[in-house]
Formats: C-alpha cells, structure tokens, sequence
C-alpha cells in the first residue's frame, strides 16, 4: 500500500518533466559493402541528446556548440561558442512553401520590367526558382506496408514497416507500441511539433521528406519509430536509433534561452537555410 501510494505521488511529477533520450545517426559505408574490405570497421554513429515536454522539442544536450529548440511554430538556434541565439519565425512548412512562392513572384515581376539586354537572364533566374518551388512543393505518394520481420531496439521489440515512393523502398521503420517506451507519448508529441517544420523529418528521424506533410503518415504507424534505415538503390545508406529514454529528468531551463546570450531576430529561415 505504501509502494502504491509513493507511486501516485510520483506520477504527475514524473509526467510533467519531460523526456530525454538519444538519437543516433550511422551512416553506412558503402564504399566497404561494395568492395567487402575485409575488417573495415563500421562508421562512428553520431549521437545528438534530445529533450521533449508538452510538445516542445530541443535537439543538442547542455555540453553541444549548437542546440536547436522548436516550441510556439518558431526555431531558434542556439550557438553557445558564440552565446548567441538566432529566432527563426518564419521556419514551418506552409511559411517556407510562401516563401519560395512569393520570391518566384518577385523574380518573374523583376524579369518583365527587366531592360530587353536583362530580360533573358532574368527570365531565366525565375524559371529556375519556379522549378525549385514547383519541386519541393509537389506532394509525395508515400506507400506503407507491415512486415512480418521483428527486431530488437534498446532490448525493445517493434515491427518493421516499409516505406516505398515509386515503387522502390525508401525507408525501413521499426515500430514499438506507444505504452512500451519510456516517454512514448511525449516522443510522438514532439515528433508531430517537428513535422511542422522544414527539415522537421531530420530531426524526428535523420531522414529528409522536403516540404510535403508526413505526420498523419507517421501517426498511422501506431507507435514510436525506434529504428530508421533510408535506402537508396535497394542498399542501406543510413541507420537512425531512438536510445537511452529517461523520463523523471528536470526540465530546468532546456527549453528557455540562455541567460546573458544575445538574442538575434532573424533572418527567415529560408534565408538561414541557405546561407
């Protein structure tokens, strides 16, 4: 009965703070798998600390030089060499979809005002931009099947699932019910923040699904992807790893900003990406 009631006691504090768990990013060598170089040593993952509470989402521990947090539709880029924070407000999909829109617009009102000798070029420059758009901007048929395969991930069972575009696989997706994972519920949350975001699916999972929607697909799955391989010509390119979940952390200032860090407003994020 004591146990029990310590238990209870517990509970909402553990519930409200938050998540901490390890992604970890293995590329694979396929130089070593296509030439079989006899005791090549697999590439060293590259493991990023992620922290997640009522749907926000922090990506780089307290110790990393960069540190991304998305919360309230923004993203600021925390660079602690530098004790700097940049605030991306411009950074969701539908805002970076307009943004690639309304440039595209720009470019092609330049071109038709444009001297005759300029004209050409100009022309030229917003079709190119149009192209780009018109590229990220188209939707993705994405096809999901279950597989009868199981794996282990962290001592975790889940399924794998296959992800195919064009009739070829393009992600393999480990699946562990939601109640079988520490902070389950509070991973998938901040999983659905990211996916409002250009370059959410990097950081969600390592794998890049450009500006087309893929959270309902995600959702669909039924629970926590653990393990992501991206495929490529039928062969592995990438192995992302869900790890190490804790839950009962303090949340202390993870989401905030640093405290004395200069607070720089801007540039949208377009601009940012592509500098």
């Amino acid at each position: 009965m004591v146990r029990q009631l310590v238990a209870l006691l517990l509970s909402p504090v553990l519930a409200s703070a938050g998540v901490l768990y390890d992604v970890a990013v293995r590329p694979v060598d396929q130089t070593n798998m296509a030439l079989g170089t006899p005791g090549a040593s697999a590439p060293a993952p590259l493991v990023t600390q992620y922290f997640v509470e009522d749907g926000k989402v922090r990506a780089g521990g307290p110790n990393a030089k960069v540190a991304y947090v998305f919360k309230d539709r923004t993203m600021y880029v925390i660079d602690n060499p530098a004790r700097s924070v940049h605030v991306l407000r411009h950074a969701t999909l539908s805002q970076v979809a307009g943004h690639y829109a309304d440039t595209v617009k720009q470019l092609e009102d330049a071109a038709a005002i444009a001297p005759p000798e300029q004209r050409a070029e100009a022309e030229q420059k917003a079709a190119a931009m149009r192209a780009v758009s018109d590229r990220l901007r188209q939707p993705v048929l994405r096809e999901f099947r279950v597989t009868v395969r199981f794996e282990s991930v962290d001592g975790r069972a889940c399924r794998v699932w296959e992800e195919r575009e064009g009739g070829a696989k393009h992600l393999e997706l480990c699946v562990a019910p939601v109640d079988t994972v520490i902070g389950g519920a509070e991973i998938m949350s901040g999983m659905k923040t990211l996916s409002q975001f250009r370059q959410g699916s990097n950081f969600a999972f390592g794998v890049e699904l450009g500006l087309s929607e893929w959270w309902s697909d995600i959702a669909r799955l039924g629970g926590v992807p653990l393990l992501v391989r991206e495929y490529k010509y039928d062969s592995v390119v990438s192995e992302v790893i869900l790890t190490a979940m804790r839950q009962g952390v303090p949340s202390a200032s993870l989401l905030d900003m640093p405290d004395g860090y200069q607070v720089q407003e801007g540039p949208d994020y377009a601009q940012w990406y592509l500098r």
